[in-house]
């Protein structure tokens, strides 16, 4: 096997995974040839390659008929929402950026757009009902409305999640905790990496 044709192989593996974990079903012949930067029948060809030589399976003539050891793994309909560390519900701390795995969910129950989970840590959210070790399932957005539960990253580098205000008259964000044994936190300036839409928790 020539080099580009490995390297391209891997390309489309990639994609197709990926594709796959962000919309519940395989890319189209045309998505994974703009993705490759190939037309749709030197697109086809390589995927009925790949399909030949194992690495993939592959439905001829059928426009999303493409899948991978991962995607098999996944119910169609379904999306594999990864869990991507932990995020401190207390003092702001560096969120871990390794993945530690993957939760398949269905598309239905979560809505649209892109989602990820954090693993809770603390207990400054508890009267929200997150507490220390809860998955909390985030959907990406660079904003978030008043009073809405978030992923904040504060300026001075720090990630956490609280609930997001805008305080207009000291032209600050504050952050509170779900806790009243705990103070507000401000800030000059933040980014948001997401808000928070729902919880999975251990039922003792």
């Amino acid at each position: 096997m020539r080099t580009q044709d490995t390297v391209k192989y891997g390309k489309i593996v990639d994609f197709i995974n990926s594709y796959f974990l962000d919309n519940g079903q395989p890319p189209n012949i045309r998505e994974v040839a703009a993705e490759t930067s190939m037309t749709s029948t030197s697109a086809t060809r390589y995927l009925r390659r790949m399909a030949k030589e194992g690495i993939i399976e592959y439905e001829d003539g059928k426009q999303r008929g493409a899948s991978t050891e991962i995607t098999r793994s996944v119910r169609w309909g379904a999306r594999c929402i990864p869990i991507v560390g932990s995020i401190a519900c207390g003092t702001p701390a560096l969120a871990e950026e390794n993945i530690e795995g993957y939760i398949s969910i269905s598309t239905e129950f979560m809505g649209q757009g892109k989602h990820y989970y954090l693993r809770a840590s603390g207990d400054s959210m508890v009267e929200a009902g997150i507490d220390d070790g809860d998955l909390v399932l985030v959907r990406y957005q660079e904003d978030a409305n008043d009073g809405q539960i978030a992923v904040v990253l504060t300026d001075d580098g720090g990630n956490t999640l609280k609930r997001f205000y805008r305080d207009n008259k000291r032209h600050l964000i504050r952050l509170h905790p779900e806790n009243n044994e705990m103070d507000d936190i401000y800030v000059k300036d933040c980014k948001i990496q997401g808000v928070a839409i729902k919880v999975i928790k251990e039922l003792e």
